[in-house]
């Protein structure tokens, strides 16, 4: 039997909607892990929601979404 692996692709969403592909360093970090990496490239994931998209075009698509909002 053989295992064929999925490959999975990140979506950075900012705040304003603007969309960032990232590459997935290595495929045995977690998705937490994928984003502390990327948090010190881009400071606002650091606040920013993992959401699972399931396979979408072949893809493990991951998405790490931040939500714009004002204080107060």
């Amino acid at each position: 039997m053989e295992v064929a692996t999925i490959e999975r692709k990140y979506i950075f969403q900012d705040g304003n909607n603007q969309t960032l592909v990232l590459d997935d360093i290595d495929n045995n970090l977690s998705h937490e892990q994928v984003m502390d990496f990327y948090s010190q490239l881009y400071a606002e994931m650091t606040n920013a929601n993992i959401m699972d998209k399931g396979i979408v075009n072949g893809y493990h698509e991951i998405h790490f979404k931040t939500l714009a909002g004002t204080k107060g």
